[in-house]
């Protein structure tokens, strides 16, 4: 549920570890913060004991595949944001892969409207790099740009034609756009459904090689240098990714990177005996990938964690393994899954996961950062390590199902999100 109130949250614990705060949010902005115990329970028409729990900034996520308008089928706007908040997001980022898709301004116009009456959370449109989403002809920048996209992407198509690539990117040097852009070789991993290792030989299936993914960053980052562009590249995967990553930042302006919390998470022997809710793109890799991603977004040369959520419709992910889509949802169980596999076996830090879900997602998207302090605008998460969340039918926002954590009890639980004059308590 949610209310306009003022509200006040005592003995909350923030992401730094400092000493315990009280915080007083009125008007849509946080009206006092001061130590724990000090601030009278009379200044609020809600109070919210936070014994024990984290206050975080709200985290926005940058890769989030929301498939309103014309695919309404899999999810919609409303579905989406409200997954997002139990989640712990209160800013997303759209793929432009809707139907049509956001190649033009007439396009970002439309969806913009349906957020504008139907999103619980901020949702910013991307634009399509390519005409159609078909990789052949580049879309209208202009337009795009003139409607506030700052980043361009195919969404999960891998760009083929480095041609077109070029000239776009050449086109739009002065736009100060952003490609959003996966790593790889189309004609090595056309035919692959999983990672080449034990599983896929015991599976019968092809593997999609760390080394597509690693060939197509070194290009890509190649043109960002030679055009001037700034480069995010998306879902980066594999430990061979993260040494690219880790030689070439240093030296090239405007290059960030993302990787999906999936990746992070499982590996490709979770796949077991054709599970499809661990069919994704890029695939599921080896445990010393998942480590060097880790390490990675702990030390910054990885910029994000991003939720790649990627609604399916129950019917799609029942077929066998070699032609269901790739793709799960994680918006609603995004910071439990965080808390449950990362933060509470001392993977990473909460400062870490402030960083790489909040502060940095919003400086790619030219969005001041989160702040806690006294008259800022509310936008905050309190989460319960002790508390539990069910994954359920009953339980998920999403419209989709295709969460391997179905049926499944995470640790941590948001209990609730203040964002601007609104709380939303779970």
């Amino acid at each position: 549920m949610f209310m306009k109130t003022s509200v006040l949250i005592r003995n909350a614990r923030l992401a730094d570890g400092s000493a315990p705060v009280d915080i007083l949010v009125s008007g849509g902005v946080i009206a006092a913060k001061a130590p724990a115990g000090t601030l009278s329970a009379d200044s609020a028409e809600k109070v919210l004991d936070a014994s024990g729990k984290l206050v975080l900034p709200g985290l926005f996520d940058i890769h989030a595949h929301l498939c309103q308008p014309g695919r309404e089928d899999k999810e919609r706007v409303a579905t989406a944001t409200a997954a997002a908040l139990h989640g712990g997001v209160t800013g997303l980022m759209a793929m432009p892969d809707t139907d049509p898709v956001m190649d033009n301004a007439a396009q970002i116009t439309t969806f913009m409207e349906i957020c504008r009456t139907d999103a619980l959370v901020e949702v910013i449109p991307s634009g399509c790099l390519t005409k159609g989403d078909g990789g052949e002809e580049q879309a209208s920048y202009d337009s795009l740009r003139a409607k506030g996209v700052r980043f361009i992407t195919d969404g999960d198509r891998a760009p083929d034609n480095m041609l077109l690539l070029y000239r776009a990117m050449q086109y739009a040097s002065n736009l100060n756009l952003t490609f959003a852009l996966r790593g790889d070789v189309p004609s090595l991993t056309a035919k692959a459904t999983m990672h080449p290792g034990t599983t896929s030989y015991r599976l019968g299936l092809t593997g999609s090689p760390s080394c597509a993914e690693e060939i197509g960053m070194e290009t890509i980052i190649r043109l960002s240098v030679e055009t001037g562009n700034s480069l995010h590249v998306q879902t980066v995967s594999t430990a061979g990714s993260v040494d690219i990553l880790r030689r070439c930042k240093p030296e090239t302006a405007g290059l960030s990177a993302e990787a999906a919390l999936h990746h992070l998470l499982f590996t490709h022997e979770d796949v077991g005996r054709y599970d499809t809710s661990y069919k994704t793109l890029p695939p599921l890799r080896d445990q010393s990938d998942v480590d060097a991603l880790i390490a990675a977004v702990n030390d910054g040369a990885i910029d994000c964690i991003v939720s790649d959520h990627t609604p399916c419709t129950p019917f799609s992910k029942l077929q066998d393994f070699v032609v269901a889509p790739q793709g799960m949802i994680a918006l609603d169980t995004f910071l439990p899954a965080i808390y449950q596999y990362l933060v509470e076996p001392g993977k990473m830090s909460w400062q870490t996961v402030a960083r790489a879900c909040s502060d940095a997602p919003r400086r790619l998207m030219g969005l001041p950062p989160v702040s806690l302090e006294e008259g800022a605008p509310a936008n905050l998460v309190l989460f319960d390590p002790e508390g539990e969340t069910p994954v359920t039918d009953e339980t998920l926002r999403s419209r989709a199902r295709n969460t391997p954590f179905l049926g499944k009890t995470l640790k941590g639980k948001v209990e609730a999100v203040v964002l601007g004059e609104q709380l939303h308590c779970f």
